[in-house]
């Protein structure tokens, strides 16, 4: 079998991220976020990896005033649309960094949030599909914020690539012994 006919590459296209107005309207307790990031992520756990997100380290993003801190031990719909971004992002960038560029875009939340999903969704696909049916996301202006999202998703995309190409190879090895 051929990595592009697997399941590696099927699971990847289809993959979509929910939109802000489809994350729900009302304020959640840590282990419901954690299961919403978890259910919507779940393609991009690696085999060695237990959970994508962990309380511990939600309770250090709030520390670190990567995030706001929640209201009354509750998290409202901005906090999961950041959570969904840094649990991505963190594969290839530091914290440090994923705290620039969410505190440093000059766009509301809602809009930044699902600017992320579109081209992280546009990233994936490119780097998954042949390269002659690239596809270009045209929908973001040309400014330093974007480019940056559009680097950082890319970065992303090309990791998962590899990460995927690893596992179809060893599920290859196992077939073959």
């Amino acid at each position: 079998m051929d990595f592009k006919d697997s399941h590696y590459i099927k699971e990847i296209l289809e993959f979509r991220l929910p939109r802000f107005n489809e994350l729900p309207d009302i304020d959640l307790y840590m282990d419901q976020v954690l299961n919403i990031i978890e259910n919507a992520l779940v393609v991009f756990l690696s085999e060695n990896e237990e959970n994508i997100i962990t309380k511990s380290m939600i309770n250090n993003y709030v520390k670190q005033n990567v995030i706001e801190k929640p209201f009354k031990k509750r998290y409202k719909k901005f906090h999961v649309a950041y959570l969904i971004i840094i649990s991505i992002l963190k594969k290839v960038l530091s914290i440090s960094e994923i705290s620039k560029i969410i505190n440093n875009q000059d766009y509301e939340v809602e809009e930044f949030y699902n600017m992320f999903c579109s081209e992280l969704e546009c990233s994936l696909k490119n780097i998954f599909l042949d390269e002659n049916e690239y596809i270009e996301n045209k929908s973001m202006e040309e400014n330093i914020h974007n480019k940056i999202l559009v680097a950082a998703t890319r970065a992303f995309a090309n990791k998962v690539y590899v990460q995927k190409l690893i596992e179809f190879n060893e599920e290859q090895i196992n077939i073959v012994q």
